[in-house]
């Protein structure tokens, strides 16, 4: 074929493309006006994806069903693909069917879930999910039933800590918290830490028991109530019967006889107890003792004087009296100082003693010095002298008659008329009360109050009355005159110079006592806390008491807090602190004027390991303290201040120093590197 019919052709071939373009439109007209033709198939397709719910709120340990709804067009999947993002739990999770299940230890605070379009993956929708916060019960219990309270009880979130206590009322202790019947801590203060669950905790309390011992002094004298446990606050009787030939003398404690009676009560125990029932035999003579009196001089006596026999548990009054111009200016016991006195009692006698006076020159004596004495006056004085083994002699019956011959010569000198005797000195007129009884002029009285040198005058006020001291001690075993000293202090404080002048004229009388009151128990739990945190380590505190001073002038009472200058009071140590190799302290716990609490541990300065002496100027809370330690252990006495300047306590407080030094230097060290090393 030649070039001229290639291009015909290819003309041909154009001309009828050109036709059929214009046809084809045409007949597509046709179909859409109800030509009929052959349908060509439509192709699906997804148009969205919603999930309900959109949000929701969750427990723990529970299931929350999604629905997803899928749109599209044509023939299209409604099928969807779930999933959970967020969760911490692995046991969280959601099925093919949009159930999602919380897990009972999921912690996350939200969660997303999402459905994901099978048909096509580029349509998916999402669900927040927000876990909600569990929360737990605390329920306390109390075991026995009214034996205490608890605290710290109600509702917490989960992984919270939680302290709960428990106190226990009187007569009870904490013993433990329990958990189903488990123990789980002995503080009564107790942690739960990080709570997953309602829990009950019960706080077991324990009744006080106390004990109480009973014993004979003689098994073949008779039998007694068997020894036995009681209750806090309960009550029983001791009850003893004696055999043929013996009688039953009373119950004693610590020493002390409690009770003359074969049944005695005992109400509500608060601590373990000891008695001792006493029987001895019939018709058998009583143990005695000696108690020897002396005076000093001749410028007085003392009734009985020389060796009077006692017998045991008995007593005796000896009466010291001074002769014209001089009075009482000490009175010894047993060799120790009991101030001055015209009067003392020995009661519940047990052992020998000894009893002795001085007397000096009273105030009437001073001013009678330069007074011409009658000669009648001198030979009365020596007819008064005796031979000191002639007073030994002297029966019962004789100091009797002895002592009432003095007084009658006392009141007949005190009716007698002014320089009948007086030694030609004229008594003053319109004297009365102790100035009176001391022929002191008021002048002369002024003068030595005024000079602070009026202990005579004070001694005259205690014969005549218008000045009363007098000492209460529970530990004082009956001897009420050997609990204090220098009672002076006391005077001084209390009476103004005026006010003893008045008193000295027996127009104010004034009276002034001294309490040491044992608590034996009855100690506030505060008291007890306090002393327990302030004492020394190593130091055990064996009993409570109080000291208090009361005064009394005009009808009114006031209570003294504290004193300028120290009382000294001796207290005898129960018998059941004693102890061998023990060192006794007494512990001071003082509220001052601005309410703060001062502390103070006063030393025993005696040396008698049955009595404590100290001397304070604070009247308040006290209690016996004690440290036990084996000879040759200086650290003990050191430690307790009984020796504060003895050389090994120095050189103890010199190591203390230089180890608590090399402590802080080795700590500023390893603090240093590191700090560097950071």
């Amino acid at each position: 074929m030649g070039k001229k019919a290639i291009y015909c052709l290819g003309a041909c071939l154009l001309a009828a493309q050109m036709s059929l373009s214009a046809v084809l439109p045409c007949y597509a007209a046709q179909i859409g006006s109800g030509a009929t033709v052959e349908s060509v198939e439509e192709k699906s397709f997804i148009t969205s994806v919603t999930i309900s719910p959109g949000t929701t709120v969750v427990s723990k340990d529970t299931k929350c069903s999604f629905t997803a709804y899928v749109a599209g067009v044509n023939d299209y999947s409604r099928e969807v693909a779930w999933s959970v993002s967020g969760q911490k739990s692995q046991s969280t999770f959601i099925d093919t069917n949009g159930i999602l299940n919380v897990a009972s230890d999921e912690t996350a605070s939200s969660m997303v879930v999402k459905a994901v379009s099978k048909q096509d993956s580029n349509y998916s929708a999402e669900a927040l999910v927000s876990v909600r916060e569990t929360m737990y019960d605390i329920q306390l219990q109390v075991s026995p039933e009214n034996s205490g309270n608890v605290y710290g009880s109600g509702t917490v979130k989960e992984g919270a800590d939680v302290v709960i206590s428990a106190t226990p009322d009187e007569g009870f202790t904490f013993d433990c918290w329990t958990e189903n019947g488990n123990r789980v801590s002995q503080d009564s203060q107790y942690t739960i830490n990080n709570v997953r669950g309602d829990v009950t905790y019960v706080a077991e309390f324990k009744r006080i028991v106390c004990r109480i011992n009973v014993n004979v002094n003689d098994g073949n004298g008779g039998t007694a109530t068997e020894s036995r446990d009681i209750n806090y606050g309960d009550g029983m009787v001791l009850e003893a019967s004696a055999k043929d030939g013996y009688q039953f003398d009373g119950w004693t404690e610590n020493g002390n006889t409690v009770s003359k009676d074969s049944r005695m009560p005992l109400d509500r125990v608060t601590q373990s107890r000891t008695f001792t029932a006493v029987f001895t035999r019939k018709n058998d003579e009583p143990k005695t003792y000696t108690i020897t009196a002396t005076a000093s001089s001749e410028n007085g006596t003392i009734t009985p004087a020389g060796k009077s026999t006692v017998k045991e548990g008995e007593g005796i009054l000896y009466t010291m009296t001074p002769k014209s111009g001089y009075a009482v200016s000490n009175v010894y016991v047993d060799g120790k100082s009991v101030g001055w006195m015209n009067s003392f009692n020995f009661t519940d006698v047990r052992e020998n003693h000894t009893i002795s006076v001085d007397f000096a020159q009273s105030a009437a004596k001073d001013k009678n010095d330069g007074a011409e004495k009658k000669p009648a006056q001198t030979d009365k004085k020596e007819e008064q002298k005796e031979d000191t083994a002639d007073k030994d002699k002297k029966t019962d019956q004789d100091r009797k008659e002895e002592k009432t011959d003095q007084n009658d010569d006392r009141e007949k000198n005190d009716n007698e008329a002014p320089g009948e005797s007086d030694g030609g000195q004229r008594q003053e007129s319109g004297l009365t009360g102790t100035l009176k009884h001391l022929n002191v002029s008021v002048d002369e009285a002024e003068r030595l109050v005024k000079g602070n040198n009026d202990a005579e005058l004070m001694i005259g006020a205690l014969e005549t009355g218008d000045l009363q001291l007098t000492a209460h001690n529970d530990f004082c075993n009956g001897k009420q005159e050997t609990s204090y000293y220098n009672f002076e202090a006391a005077v001084d404080y209390f009476l103004s110079g005026e006010e003893k002048l008045e008193l000295l004229q027996g127009s104010a009388p004034a009276e002034i006592n001294l309490y040491v009151k044992d608590m034996d128990g009855r100690e506030p739990e505060q008291v007890r806390k306090e002393f327990a945190e302030k004492k020394l380590p190593g130091m055990s505190i064996g009993r409570y008491f109080e000291v208090s001073l009361t005064a009394s002038k005009g009808g009114e009472t006031q209570t003294i807090s504290e004193l300028p200058s120290a009382l000294k009071v001796v207290i005898d140590v129960p018998e059941r602190l004693k102890a061998e190799k023990r060192q006794f302290y007494v512990l001071r716990l003082h509220t001052k004027e601005d309410g703060s609490r001062e502390f103070a541990q006063l030393t025993d300065e005696d040396d008698n390991p049955d009595t404590i002496t100290f001397s304070t100027d604070k009247f308040s809370p006290y209690a016996i303290a004690y440290i036990d330690w084996q000879a040759g252990d200086g650290a003990a006495s050191g430690i307790a201040g009984k020796e504060p300047g003895d050389r090994r306590f120095r050189n103890a407080a010199g190591i203390v120093v230089v180890l608590l030094a090399l402590a802080v230097t080795v700590t500023g060290v390893l603090y240093i590197a590191g700090k560097r090393r950071r």
